[in-house]
C-alpha cells in the first residue's frame, strides 16, 4: 500500500476534472486473509492456545474469552468495509449502516491518506482513502475510509478512474478548516451540557 500512496501523492492538492466510466470499489475481508494468511493463521492458532491453557479449569470463564475476542473480530471487520459505486453521474458510498450520495458536480478529489502512529516505539501506518465533497451550504466535507481490506489492484484501478487537474487546489485547507469548526461546535456543546449538569447539582 505504500507504494501505491507515494505513486499517488500529486494527487492530494488537485482536484477532479472528470470521472471516466462506472466503476465500484469493495473493502472485502477476504482480500485482508489473502494478503497475510500465514501470519493470521500462526496468530489466531497462538491466541487460542493462549486463552486455552489460561482459562481451561474455568470452562465459562473460556467460552466468555473467546465469545468476547470473536465480537472483536467481529467489530473490526464492521468498521473496516464499504462499498463505493461510480453510476449514472454519483457516487454512492455504504459504510457503517450509512449511504453516503455524492453528484460527479460536488466531487472535489480522492486520494489516499497516511495518518502515521506509534505502537511503543514502532511505528505504524495507517492508510486511508480520503474522498472530498462540496456540501449543499458551501464547505468541503470528507469522508474518511480505511483500507485494510482493499486490494490495491482494484484501489489503483480505482483512482485511475478518476481524472485529475493539474491546478493546485485548496479544496483539503477548506476541509480542514471545516472539520476543526465542527469539531470546536461539538466540543462547545459538550462543555456546555457539562456546565448544565453542574450548575443543576449545584443549585440543589
Amino acid at each position: 500500500m505504500n507504494e501505491l500512496y507515494k505513486k499517488n501523492k500529486y494527487r492530494k492538492f488537485s482536484e477532479i476534472e472528470e470521472v471516466t466510466k462506472n466503476i465500484q470499489l469493495k473493502a472485502k475481508v477476504k482480500n485482508f486473509i489473502n494478503r497475510h494468511k500465514k501470519i493470521l493463521l500462526i496468530t489466531l492458532l497462538a491466541i487460542s492456545i493462549l486463552i486455552i491453557v489460561t482459562f481451561h479449569a474455568t470452562p465459562k470463564t473460556l467460552l466468555l474469552v473467546f465469545c468476547m475476542h470473536i465480537l472483536t473480530i467481529l467489530c473490526i471487520i464492521y468498521f473496516n468495509t464499504f462499498s463505493i459505486t461510480c453510476k449514472n453521474n454519483e457516487m454512492t458510498i455504504r459504510v457503517n449502516m450509512q449511504e453516503i450520495e455524492i453528484n460527479y458536480h460536488d466531487l472535489k478529489n480522492i486520494y489516499i491518506e497516511n495518518k502515521q502512529s506509534r505502537i511503543f516505539f514502532k511505528k505504524r501506518n495507517n492508510y486511508l482513502l480520503i474522498i472530498l465533497y462540496k456540501t449543499p451550504n458551501g464547505n468541503i466535507s470528507t469522508v474518511e475510509l480505511p483500507l485494510m481490506f482493499i486490494n490495491k489492484k482494484e484501489l489503483n484501478k480505482f483512482l485511475e478512474n478518476f481524472i485529475v487537474k493539474n491546478k493546485k487546489s485548496n479544496n483539503v485547507v477548506q476541509a480542514q478548516k471545516y472539520q476543526l469548526k465542527r469539531l470546536l461546535i461539538k466540543i462547545g456543546v459538550f462543555i456546555l451540557i457539562w456546565a448544565l449538569i453542574i450548575i443543576s447539582i449545584l443549585i440543589r
